[in-house]
């Protein structure tokens, strides 16, 4: 019988078709089910157990129907095994005794997806075989799926493995360089001591070196910092801070800046802003590119205004305002993106605080990390030639939870009820 069946399904028609694997003792059953499927399937019968065992190991057969009384092997056996060998076949056993253990242990043992009593009704039968190889085709696409996904979740730790390396090696090979030519530089103004004349051209050429050396320093500096942004949400350093004087430091450092625009700033901090568990220096940049962005495109005596702070009981809050250029509506959607510096690259003027200066674009891209390291948010509004006004809320005990993905907007990194935006973004 079923070499007979064998050579039926040798036309190259039929292999598209699924594969039903029939297993019963009685050739009329064999006979039977054969007529009844061959139109929609690719059917092969066997009579024993262990014949089609031998099968199932040779063609990949989507649906298995087994008689439970047969010699040598029961149904509940062999469905058994034939799991180990076809797991992602469906299996179906067939009885004519009202034997509920063996229900049972079909269902325990060979997981079987139905059981059918005979005598059988064809029309009904028809149903059960096409939803056993609907549920088949579910279980091979999930498989498909969790393949891929494995896949991709080992290239994705391989590509994050190449880039911790290739922070590593940048790290130090721009550093290197850096340290070297503001350490020479440095270096010639103490050998001159008084020697050389303040208007001398080569002191004028070392102070350009070295400011250069400075920006290109602080410039790797914030770049190995967002590289590093997926290791540092385990390192937040959170430790009770005294959020006035914080926020006094951060004026502190900047105030150079502000001299040299002619500019001042107003520093409002409510007396019940007091102290929250911070990660003080990352805070402390988050502060301070936000008010040196404000520096930059807010024109010479111009106003910048600063607050801090509480947000209700348990959340603390900064925001730093201005009276400058604004920002391109067209450009809001994009000012907390790595690299975005809203202007024209062929004409890029970079600087530390002048008018309208703008660096990599990485600065307000930290803003946001770092905020959202501690469980907060970085937002703003912004209106084109009237400024903008940045904020960052914290919570006073920081939430960890992981940065999100890049690639997909967040609805955490937008508070309710914000209007989204920012132009002239520094890096």
């Amino acid at each position: 019988m079923a070499e007979a069946v064998t050579q039926r399904r040798i036309p190259a028609s039929g292999r598209s078709r699924p594969v039903l694997l029939v297993v019963d003792d009685e050739p009329e059953v064999l006979r039977s089910l054969y007529d009844l499927f061959r139109l929609d399937y690719r059917v092969l019968t066997a009579s024993r157990g262990a014949e089609a065992l031998d099968i199932l190991g040779r063609e990949p057969v989507s649906v298995i129907m087994s008689d439970q009384r047969m010699p040598e092997m029961t149904g509940v056996e062999f469905l058994s095994q034939a799991r180990v060998i076809r797991p992602e076949a469906t299996r179906l056993l067939i009885t004519g005794y009202a034997d509920l253990k063996a229900v049972i242990d079909a269902i325990n043992e060979g997981h079987v997806f139905r059981y059918i009593a005979k005598p059988w009704d064809p029309e009904e039968l028809a149903t059960v075989i096409r939803q056993a190889v609907e549920h088949r085709n579910l279980i091979v696409e999930k498989q498909r799926l969790i393949e891929e996904l494995r896949a991709a979740n080992l290239r994705l730790q391989e590509a994050n493995r190449l880039k911790s390396n290739f922070i590593e090696v940048a790290s130090h090979e721009l550093n290197t360089p850096v340290t070297i030519v503001l350490g020479m530089a440095e270096l010639w103004k103490l050998t001159q001591g008084n020697a050389a004349e303040p208007d001398d051209l080569t002191s004028g050429w070392v102070e350009r070196i070295l400011a250069a050396g400075r920006r290109l320093a602080s410039t790797v500096e914030r770049m190995i910092k967002l590289l590093h942004a997926d290791r540092l949400a385990p390192m937040l350093d959170a430790e009770p801070v005294e959020l006035a004087s914080l926020v006094s430091q951060v004026i502190d450092d900047v105030q150079p800046y502000l001299d040299a625009r002619q500019q001042r700033i107003e520093l409002v901090v409510e007396p019940e802003l007091g102290v929250a568990e911070v990660d003080r220096g990352k805070v402390a940049d988050a502060l301070s590119n936000l008010v040196i962005n404000a520096i930059k495109f807010t024109p010479d005596q111009g106003l910048i205004r600063v607050w801090a702070g509480p947000e209700g009981e348990d959340a603390v809050a900064f925001e730093v305002c201005d009276e400058g250029v604004g920002i391109d509506p067209n450009e809001q959607d994009l000012v907390f993106e790595p690299f975005f510096t809203g202007f024209d690259t062929m004409h890029h003027s970079s600087g530390d605080f002048q008018f309208g200066k703008r660096g990599i674009g990485l600065g307000l891209s930290l803003v946001r990390t770092f905020a959202e390291m501690h469980g907060g948010f970085a937002s703003f509004e912004s209106t084109p030639g009237q400024g903008s006004r940045f904020r960052i809320q914290l919570p006073r005990h920081p939430i960890t939870r992981p940065l999100p993905d890049e690639s997909e907007p967040s609805p955490e990194r937008e508070p309710p009820d914000q209007e989204k935006g920012r132009s002239g973004t520094a890096g």
